[in-house]
This record gives C-alpha cells, structure tokens and sequence, in this order.
C-alpha cells in the first residue's frame, strides 16, 4: 500500500519535530535558568539574560518557573502548529498558503512568548539601581551579544 509509506513518514515526521521543539523548550529555559551556552542567532533575549547581575538572574529564573503554567497552553499550540506545518506539507494536493497560514500562527505564538520573557526581564532591571543598571548596560556593551566578534565572561 502506497499510503503506508507515507503515513509512516508523516508519523516520524511529526514525532521529530516533536522531539525538536521539546529540545528547543529544554534549551531555552536551561539557558535562562542556569546561564546559557552562546546564544543562537535569534534569541536576543538569552543575551541580556545571561548578562543580568545575581541576584537579578537568580530572580528571573525564580519567575519564569512560578510563571510555568502560563507558557503551557502557548507551548502546547506551537507543537499543534508545528503539526499543522507537517500536515500541509505532506497534503496533495500541496498548498503553500496552508504552510504560510500555519508558519504564521507559529510565529504569533513565539512572538507572544517573547514578549512574556521580556517583561519579566524588564521587571528585573526596573528593581535596579541607577549604578546597577550602568554597569549592566558596560557588561552588554563588552560583550557584544551573538555574531561575529562575540565575547563570552
């Protein structure tokens, strides 16, 4: 059966880039959590994380995971949309409206959740004071955050 082959496909397919966005998860919030590794072009945010002083970054940790329950529901649709991705691109017959449609949620949904972790990180530097906060701008100012050049502490 011809549909066999596809279907199977589809399932790894799908169970792949489950296993993707799951790794990403595990990445993004060990990264804000424990100090990333250099950021990934794209995630701007890790960068002033992981620039913040202690106890500023301990807090931030401390507040995304009593907030955890709140990242559930967006988590979760961006595993649906990622499904939706798969699926379009596996119709016949093949409609790239469907993929643009579905690649458009996903980035609605990313772009709510970072705009979550950036307001949790402006309440962190709006604790600062004046002099914290210079020598938080000199620490982001030396480092240069992700590209060419870039510097790790």
């Amino acid at each position: 059966m011809p549909n066999d082959g596809r279907r199977s496909w589809i399932k790894w397919a799908l169970v792949a880039s489950l296993g993707l966005n799951l790794a990403a998860a595990g990445v993004i919030g060990g990264a804000l959590l424990k100090g990333p590794p250099p950021p990934a072009p794209g995630f701007a945010l890790w960068h002033y994380a992981r620039a913040l002083p202690e106890p500023y970054r301990r807090d931030l940790g401390r507040a995304l995971r009593e907030n955890r329950d709140a990242w559930t529901g967006p988590r979760e649709a961006l595993r649906g949309e990622q499904a939706a991705v798969a699926a379009a691109l596996a119709a016949e017959p093949f409609q790239p409206q469907s993929v643009s449609e579905a690649l458009g949620r996903q980035t609605a949904i990313t772009d709510e959740l970072a705009q979550r972790g950036a307001e949790l990180l402006v309440e962190q530097i709006g604790r600062m004071s004046p002099e914290e906060r210079a020598t938080y701008a000199e620490a982001l100012r030396a480092d240069r955050g992700p590209g060419p050049g870039h510097r790790r502490p």
